[in-house]
């Protein structure tokens, strides 16, 4: 009947958590130590969880505000930003439903623990939401400078961003966070800095920009969460020297350590795919069932390219890897071969896909994604260029949308 209880110790701070079924449908739950819930609910549908949804037990009180919020939304039927910026500013000061929801389940009846903090969370919510409000949609529609979104946050009353990301309790607020993971491209999007951060189109750009304008606790945030999404795709030694200054810089020492260890488990596995070290290997059918090894292609530069059918990137590609395909198409010295990961399921659809982009070079199907796995490619498309004696060229290589510096390198290779 989908009933199901979760008892556990583990919990030692309050968070918000969300239950989410098969269907997509999400119940949202503040969550904290000694916290006894009981939660009701007909999960058939949105409808049904709406005139269903209830919360017993300790921690019930608190967590009514998710059915207070749902009861009480009320849809927009102004356009708010058509309107001028007063007035638009005006809006945004106004208590809507989330202002009363709060009020209401926040109220002196409850003294639940830790409903002051959850109640001060939602309020953080509230104001980063707007924050966000006026970057990312009425500065974005008015076609702002940094100087006059600055003006605006200053019109409504709040600090400037410069001054909230000084206070490590902002954390608690999820909106916050994501502030904190747009703030880069809103800062290029603006024009916030202009020249003072160098290397603005690099990979390295929101690891700078936390540097410069992030410290403590907020510092420490937003570098290890980048780094946790960034390092276990990272393959080159000179990745890790690159990171290395920004996670010196990391204060708190929990933190400092988990990311200093995940930094080196990472680069001693990424030592077996240096420039000359043996490439891994792989014995894999084409679209025709057959097999192919890649010990059998030494005496050739074998240019790699990993790909999938649901990769958009990927799919951008192609177009170019079939012209640098068409110049050596000729050249015996030189193999072409696309390798389907993470894949497995879309057989059907990659092979239209093959067919439709004319995709006549080697086309091989790694259902177990070993291959993919062995060179930490974690994201694609990944290319990956081996010489002739089967060693390691570049483990992440130049994309065929460069294709001067990409000929450049094929051609070397085939010369040798």
């Amino acid at each position: 009947d989908g009933t199901f209880s979760y008892t556990t110790t583990a919990i030692k701070t309050p968070f918000t958590a969300g239950l989410t079924n098969r269907k997509q449908i999400q119940i949202q739950l503040f969550i904290a130590p000694g916290y006894d819930l009981q939660v009701n609910a007909n999960v058939k549908d949105f409808k049904s969880v709406k005139q269903t949804l209830s919360y017993q037990g300790l921690g019930g009180k608190t967590n009514s505000y998710w059915t207070t919020i749902s009861a009480n939304y009320k849809p927009e039927i102004i356009n708010w930003l058509e309107k001028d910026e007063d007035t638009y500013i005006n809006y945004l000061k106004q208590p809507n439903y989330v202002v009363e929801a709060i009020s209401k389940t926040f109220n002196a009846d409850n003294m639940e623990p830790y409903s002051a903090y959850f109640k001060e969370v939602l309020l953080l919510d509230r104001k980063f939401g707007q924050y966000l409000d006026i970057l990312g949609s009425y500065g974005d529609k008015n076609s702002y400078t940094w100087v006059q979104i600055e003006k605006m946050i200053a019109k409504l009353g709040y600090k400037a961003l410069s001054e909230e990301f000084k206070d490590g309790k902002n954390l608690s607020s999820s909106v916050f966070c994501y502030l904190l993971g747009q703030y880069p491209y809103y800062c290029k999007k603006y024009g916030a800095f202009n020249s003072d951060i160098p290397g603005t189109g690099m990979n390295y750009y929101s690891l700078l920009t936390a540097s410069k304008y992030f410290k403590g606790e907020v510092y420490d945030f937003v570098v290890s969460t980048q780094l946790k999404s960034r390092l276990p795709s990272m393959s080159k030694l000179e990745e890790f020297t690159r990171v290395e200054p920004f996670i010196l810089k990391i204060e708190d020492p929990i933190v400092s350590n988990e990311i200093k260890k995940l930094a080196n488990v990472r680069k001693q596995a990424a030592l077996i795919l240096q420039v000359g070290a043996p490439s891994p290997l792989f014995n894999l059918a084409d679209t025709s069932g057959k097999f192919h090894r890649l010990e059998a292609m030494k005496g050739k530069v074998v240019y790699i390219d990993l790909w999938a059918s649901w990769c958009g990137p990927c799919k951008v590609e192609t177009p170019h890897l079939k012209k640098i395909y068409d110049h050596f198409k000729n050249d015996d010295k030189i193999q072409f071969i696309s390798i389907a990961s993470f894949d497995a399921k879309n057989r059907k659809e990659r092979y239209k896909i093959i067919k439709a982009d004319k995709m006549v070079w080697l086309q091989l199907e790694d259902t177990s994604d070993s291959f993919a796995k062995s060179y930490f490619a974690n994201s694609i498309p990944r290319f990956i260029i081996i010489d002739k004696q089967g060693k390691i060229v570049d483990n992440d290589a130049v994309r065929p949308s460069e294709p001067a510096k990409l000929m450049a390198i094929l051609k070397r290779e085939i010369s040798k």
